[in-house]
């Protein structure tokens, strides 16, 4: 063999590898700076290019606001004659229709003017629209993407959706502000509009074979070991929190905020005084709004309480959110048959927000499995929780009862 004209590959010692690999560990934090850096230029350039479409005056600063899974929000702030302003802006997730944000914002325009007067309201456009619509991609292949604009609300962000620490008074008048949505859009027409995905009850018997199917997935991650763990229990959980039609026809339908959760609220001095995140708005039985907002906001997530259902936070939100709404006298308080089925739904709402930990899991990627182990751990304490204790979610659904 003529080795003349060849490149010998030679072998490397200990110390030229591990210096090798020192360098590639470098090379990677410059790659993941550098993306980090570039995906930042090109949000702020995409947000600059749909405020074109606004009367806002010129952008002069731009803040991610961090805490959303789905959506990503920014504040902005602009200079329009001499005056600074600003405003929360909205690129929606990946997939999202035209119509399902057309029915949010006309939902959030009726309410608002029905009483809702806390809620963000939107920026239109130069030509009147509430939403832009634009391609990311190249020479106008690619993917729809939406933004839209919104009155910047005051007050404090205190909570997330997972530690919602809220003191009694800041429960009241969380419970006052989801009637008072209630009732401000409880005739709303949706003109033919909805969201894509289907009522809780109409959704849950959509979920077992779906959970199935993922339990079959080949992969070897500690969140999938846990999911399997408990696949039997959650699949026995959904068979138990269906409710009969007959029953479901004398639970009123409303508009629902459907993601009603501390993190989503604004608060002065233990008042909400602003509530925002109405991309999940949907119509359904308003009891599964109230129970998917008690799963949310009355469950803890400490320590050895982790996944206890809080029942004397329950209580003060179930009695404010019954007064608020006799004191409005529009929307009827909470029914007999509602009470009565509470418990059931509010292991369905729980079941709801087991499915987004599922989901959001398995679709995800470079995803810290901790972090989603601990969601789903959590809502699966809560799941054994509200099975063992039914009853006394019954006996305190039932004091408020007028």
């Amino acid at each position: 063999m003529n080795t003349s004209k060849m490149r010998h590959l030679e072998e490397l010692s200990v110390n030229q590898t591990f210096s090798m690999f020192t360098q590639s560990k470098d090379l990677k934090k410059i790659a993941a700076h550098f993306f980090e850096s570039m995906e930042s230029v090109l949000i702020r350039n995409q947000i600059v290019d749909a405020l074109q479409s606004y009367d806002l005056g010129i952008v002069t600063a731009v803040f991610e606001i961090f805490g959303g899974y789905v959506n990503r929000s920014f504040g902005i702030y602009t200079e329009k004659d001499g005056k600074q302003c600003e405003y929360f802006v909205r690129k929606y997730k990946y997939g999202i229709t035209a119509p399902e944000i057309i029915f949010e914002h006309l939902m959030i325009d009726y309410s608002k003017a029905h009483g809702l007067d806390i809620a963000a309201g939107l920026i239109r456009t130069k030509d009147g629209a509430t939403f832009v619509k634009k391609i990311e991609g190249v020479n106008g292949n690619g993917t729809d993407i939406y933004f839209a604009v919104y009155e910047f609300l005051e007050g404090d962000d205190l909570y997330t959706w997972d530690t919602p620490n809220l003191n009694d008074e800041e429960y009241a008048s969380a419970a006052e502000v989801l009637a008072t949505f209630h009732n401000a859009a409880r005739d709303f027409d949706p003109q033919g509009l909805e969201r894509i995905e289907p009522k809780i009850m109409e959704f849950l018997p959509t979920l077992p074979e779906k959970y199935k199917e993922l339990a079959r997935k080949d992969i070897d991650t500690k969140f999938h070991k846990y999911y399997r763990s408990k696949l039997d229990s959650i699949l026995k959980v959904i068979e138990s929190s269906q409710i009969p039609q007959d029953v479901l026809e004398k639970m009123p339908l409303t508009p629902c905020h459907n993601d009603f959760h501390a993190g989503n609220l604004k608060y002065v001095n233990s008042k909400v005084v602003g509530i925002f995140d109405f991309d999940w708005s949907k119509i359904d039985h308003r009891l599964f709004d109230v129970t998917l907002g008690m799963a949310y906001c009355c469950s803890s997530w400490q320590d050895e309480q982790d996944g206890v259902l809080l029942l004397d936070k329950c209580a003060i939100f179930l009695k404010s959110y019954q007064q608020k709404l006799i004191e409005l006298k529009g929307l009827e308080p909470l029914n007999a048959v509602e009470i009565e089925y509470l418990p059931t739904m509010i292991a369905a709402s729980n079941m709801y927000l087991i499915n987004w930990d599922v989901a959001a899991y398995y679709a995800g990627t470079d995803l810290n499995e901790y972090e989603y182990i601990a969601y789903l751990q959590h809502n699966v304490r809560l799941m054994n929780w509200i099975e063992k204790h039914k009853a006394e979610i019954l006996e305190v659904a039932k004091s408020i009862l007028v």
